[in-house]
């Protein structure tokens, strides 16, 4: 069968491989659909993160049931599911304590994650077990369904800031994570305010109704009346966020960049009473972010580009050689008579 791996460190392509349909008592083998291209994987190819060579990466996919072990229940061929990368342990401590994102139970003494760390779903068929698989709604769109693991990711960082309705967050971004996250927030009576510097990016939130600005009206714009959240979706904005979030607000840490330092104004903190947070990998979202995506009318409008993984080198190619690009959301379709 066919899959995307990740060749050497900064090489992500197309290879062939010997498929083993071997499935456990709890195993669900599935037809992969639609499988997301994360900003994770766009940073291991431009060097601002390791990935692990011969690992095949993919981590947010939907597909179809085609066969389920003898120990599954509620799962059966031909359903439409997505399936949930964070594979906890359910044995370690952490687990125990409902602390599933910190398992210490996987194969490098952590949480095993699906495409970062063990073989995922840039492929034509994947195993997985049965806590991990989800049924979708028979109305749901494969593109809403394939955005569900980043609403998850979303909620996660909403629930540790504690964001309230009437709130005003600042969205430092606007690429496809920071555009789930304003349709998020807004759904929940938050109220946003975006940024970015490409304007085809702008034009795109902007027709969906969200508030962004070009990153250099921000400053004007925010002067008088500093806002209660920032999140960082790109990674490298902590100096913005401090300069736009109010006292006693949060500053959410959500993108990442493994080539960014930034000095912390410890004092600065301190002072005026800002919370630093870091929320980490999700903790049992994925049913409330299946309920959640169903109320964004427009989640699935961000998946624009679609390619076979034939295509992997024109993907990638596109993503990362043409900043400007009108692509916000890019899937592979490795089962397309699925669509």
């Amino acid at each position: 069968m066919k899959a995307i791996s990740l060749i050497d460190k900064k090489t992500l392509g197309l290879i062939t491989y010997q498929y083993s349909p071997l499935l456990p008592e709890d195993g669900v083998e599935i037809d992969i659909v639609l499988s997301g291209i994360c900003g994770t994987d766009l940073a291991v190819l431009a060097g601002r993160e390791e990935g692990l060579p011969g690992i095949i990466r993919g981590h947010e996919a939907v597909g179809v049931v085609v066969n389920v072990g003898n120990a599954v229940t509620g799962l059966q061929p031909g359903m439409r599911v997505v399936i949930d990368p964070n594979e906890y342990c359910g044995r370690c401590a952490a687990c125990r304590a409902g602390r599933t994102h910190l398992c210490t139970g996987g194969h490098n003494g952590g949480l095993d994650i699906v495409g970062v760390n063990k073989h995922g779903m840039f492929v034509e068929r994947f195993i997985t077990r049965m806590p991990f698989v989800y049924p979708l709604p028979d109305a749901m769109s494969w593109e809403t369904a394939v955005l569900i693991e980043p609403v998850a990711c979303i909620l996660n960082n909403i629930d540790h800031a504690e964001i309230q309705a009437g709130e005003r967050v600042l969205v430092l971004g606007s690429g496809p994570m920071s555009l789930v996250a304003q349709l998020l927030l807004r759904v929940m009576g938050v109220k946003t305010l975006a940024t970015d510097l490409n304007p085809n990016r702008i034009q795109f939130g902007r027709s969906l109704g969200l508030d962004v600005l070009h990153a250099d009206e921000l400053r004007s714009r925010l002067q008088q009346t500093p806002v209660d959240v920032v999140i960082d979706t790109v990674g490298n904005q902590l100096d913005v966020a401090m300069s736009t979030v109010r006292r006693g607000g949060r500053v959410v840490l959500f993108g990442f960049d493994g080539n960014y330092t930034y000095t912390l104004p410890v004092k600065y903190v301190l002072v005026n009473a800002i919370r630093l947070i870091g929320a980490g990998e999700y903790n049992q979202h994925f049913p409330r972010a299946l309920q959640m995506a169903s109320m964004i009318p427009a989640l699935g409008e961000l998946v624009t580009h679609r390619y076979t993984l034939d295509e992997c080198a024109e993907a990638f190619d596109h993503l990362l050689n043409d900043p400007c690009s009108n692509i916000i959301k890019c899937v592979f379709t490795p089962n397309a008579k699925y669509l």
